[in-house]
């Protein structure tokens, strides 16, 4: 029924994402990591063919995220311009469409020094918007945007996060602002507002609002949208107005880097994703666009590849798609044969085969049900698959591609030693609880657990503000199990503990740049705690007790040496 040919979705595209692999959210330096698939460094030249490989993956597009935090890690928004109009040039030399994803709302932050920021009407319950100075920043930074209107066939506008702004009356009016800017510039741009963040009744609102020419774009999997009917009433107000149908689809095809960066293989969550959206509303309205992550660039492709193809035929087959994106790379079925393997090796140790096996904070987060007797073998033989890949000569067939093929296999690489790391620590981990059913005593358990290695190292790959997966979850396991048996859990190593020191203190400095005066913050300011509350709690006394923090009196933590920030400014 359907084909590239007669698609399921009209409009398929790619969102990259712009957070910069060295500064993770604009918070965090990371010297480690890899700048090699980060598309902030790629060269023109490897940009046109990142184009060409986003073509090759089945889309009609790329879209790209303008964020102030893109601004910060680059320099400023002339540098990340030029970087988005040479992406926008190779889309349109190669029959693709360029899009344009712009924090509609968040204008500060990140790392980004806007002082003159304000987002609420000084006087309480008035909309935002009838605010002199609120309206001010927003002319400001649409006037920035507008800037790559020439270039855009799209642009969406993503209000609602991080929740600046509150009133629907003030979204409307900023939505018609900011489409008023862009058509200024180019007249037949379409335009977009996704529902990310949004509170439950806000798609309803915006719909009511009769935004005939604007697209409303709903989320794919997110728990406001797993409501029984939600989906379809949404799309029916939709059908009843007459505007367009999107789906912003994130975290689908890829984990966003600033969370919980790591490569996945996604060809079978993309499959039960997309169907089970199908089947929620399809019979109401069939969108007639759709975007998916590309976060991690590059070792996305995998991912990219079947999220492409099964957005325009949502029937077919993920494992062949697997494979003719392995063939797409190596050039021959033995060679692809190899890289399969390994690619399923990825898969079935990070994502499994629904949004359950795949998403964190799921009961069957493959990471919490990993059995080890079965990926711990497999990604040995998948090492040393890669290992001979990698000495191979640059094949002469393939698809255009950013990187050579040995970079992209010395890239992956990592990540099996992080999957086999792990799998040895859960094959350990059993060993110990197994003793404790055979009745060892507190004593010999404690002795086992001081033996245990939790530490995953990150190595060269991207870690987001929550640390590297496996070693995030190693922890975890390890301290419940300890808790549960008044055990000791094992201290980190002084290097792992001295490199969230140096995130934490990167991460308050962000946030006093933009203040004059001493920032105090709360001891789970880092993520909310996400990062492991009781761990983040004890760096921040160490930090204490060495003077890089001071403690006010109400407990809260700051810089001791705050000052020195005072002269900060990003425009």
């Amino acid at each position: 029924m359907y084909s590239i040919e007669n698609p399921w979705i009209k409009e398929r595209e790619a969102t990259l994402c712009t957070w910069k692999f060295d500064y993770n959210r604009g918070y965090v330096g990371n010297t480690s990591v890899s700048l090699l698939n980060d598309f902030m460094c790629l060269s023109e030249r490897q940009i046109v063919d990142y184009a060409r490989m986003i073509k090759a993956c089945g889309f009609t597009g790329i879209q790209a995220m303008d964020i102030c935090a893109a601004w910060r890690a680059s320099g400023s928004p002339e540098n990340v311009h030029d970087k988005l109009k040479m992406l926008a040039d190779a889309c349109h030399a190669n029959g693709l469409n360029f899009t344009l994803w712009c924090w509609a709302a968040e204008f500060s932050g990140h790392g980004w020094t806007e002082p003159f920021a304000v987002y609420r009407n000084k006087e309480p319950g008035r909309p935002a918007f009838e605010d002199p100075e609120v309206l001010a920043v927003f002319e400001k930074y649409y006037g920035i945007y507008a800037e790559m209107a020439p270039y855009c066939d799209r642009v969406i506008a993503h209000f609602f996060d991080p929740g600046n702004l509150s009133d629907t009356e003030s979204i409307i009016f900023f939505l018609k602002l900011f489409t008023e800017k862009f058509r200024a510039a180019n007249p037949l741009v379409k335009i977009g507002v996704d529902t990310w963040g949004c509170p439950g009744d806000y798609p309803e609102k915006l719909v009511a609002a009769g935004l005939k020419d604007v697209m409303l774009m709903e989320l794919p999997f997110l728990p406001a949208w797993r409501e029984e009917g939600k989906r379809a009433r949404f799309r029916q107000g939709v059908k009843d107005i007459g505007c367009g149908l999107g789906v912003w689809g994130w975290y689908t095809a890829d984990m966003e880097i600033d969370q919980l960066a790591t490569m996945t293989v996604n060809n079978r969550v993309l499959k039960h994703v997309l169907n089970t959206v199908r089947d929620q509303g399809d019979s109401v309205m069939t969108p007639e666009y759709w975007s998916e992550t590309d976060s991690y660039h590059i070792l996305n492709f995998f991912s990219l590849y079947a999220a492409g193809h099964l957005l325009a035929n949502p029937d077919d087959d993920p494992d062949r798609l697997l494979f003719d994106s392995a063939l797409a790379i190596t050039g021959n079925a033995n060679d692809a044969k190899a890289l399969t393997y390994v690619l399923e090796v990825i898969r079935d140790a990070r994502s499994g085969n629904t949004w359950d096996t795949y998403w964190w904070t799921s009961p069957g987060y493959v990471l919490k049900t990993q059995n080890p007797n079965d990926i711990l073998p497999r990604a040995n033989e998948a090492i040393t698959r890669l290992e001979t890949l990698i000495q191979l000569p640059e094949p002469s067939g393939g698809i255009p591609f950013p990187l050579k093929r040995n970079q992209l296999y010395r890239l992956m690489l990592p990540h099996l030693h992080q999957i086999r790391q792990y799998s040895e620590f859960c094959r350990d981990l059993a060993n110990i609880e197994e003793q404790k059913a055979l009745g060892a005593d507190a004593n010999t358990l404690q002795k086992l657990v001081d033996e245990l290695d939790c530490e995953i190292p990150e190595y060269n790959c991207v870690t987001g503000l929550w640390g590297q997966p496996e070693a995030r979850e190693a922890y975890q396991r390890c301290e419940r199990f300890c808790k549960e048996n008044g055990l000791k859990a094992p201290e980190r190593s002084p290097s792992v503990k001295f490199k969230f020191k140096r995130r934490i203190v990167d991460r308050l400095e962000v946030a006093q740049r933009a203040f004059k005066d001493r920032l105090s913050v709360d001891p789970m300011f880092y993520e909310g705690g996400l990062a492991g509350p009781e761990f983040t709690q004890r760096i921040m006394d160490e930090l204490f007790e060495e003077g890089v923090l001071g403690k006010d009196e109400n407990g809260r933590y700051y810089l001791t040496a705050w000052q020195d920030l005072r002269f900060d400014f990003s425009y």
